[in-house]
């Protein structure tokens, strides 16, 4: 899949290679933490403010494709999100997504 040009280059990187750990936002209304990767699946927690993490958010699996598909543009070039961090502790949380 080749990368949208207006994307920057770590944002592309964390979608190539998406790490437990990677936060990601939207205008700051919008949060998403990789909380598990192994395979082809990619496991987030998501949600927007007030909501606290990981109590308030939502636990998705996605296939790499999917993941990749979910927040790109798709009419236009480039993701609606951009890479925020990395290596943030996410420990438990996907404990925390199946017990809700």
């Amino acid at each position: 899949m080749p990368f949208p040009a207006n994307t920057d280059e770590k944002t592309k990187e964390a979608f190539t290679d998406p790490q437990v750990g990677d936060r990601f936002t939207e205008m700051y209304s919008f949060w998403m933490y990789i909380i598990g990767q192994r395979d082809n699946k990619v496991i987030t927690m998501e949600g927007s403010p007030p909501i606290t993490f990981p109590e308030g958010a939502t636990m998705h699996t996605y296939t790499l494709e999917e993941f990749n598909t979910r927040f790109s543009y798709g009419s236009i070039d480039g993701y609606w999100v951009t890479l925020v961090d990395r290596g943030n502790n996410v420990e438990g949380w996907i404990e925390e997504g199946l017990y809700k």
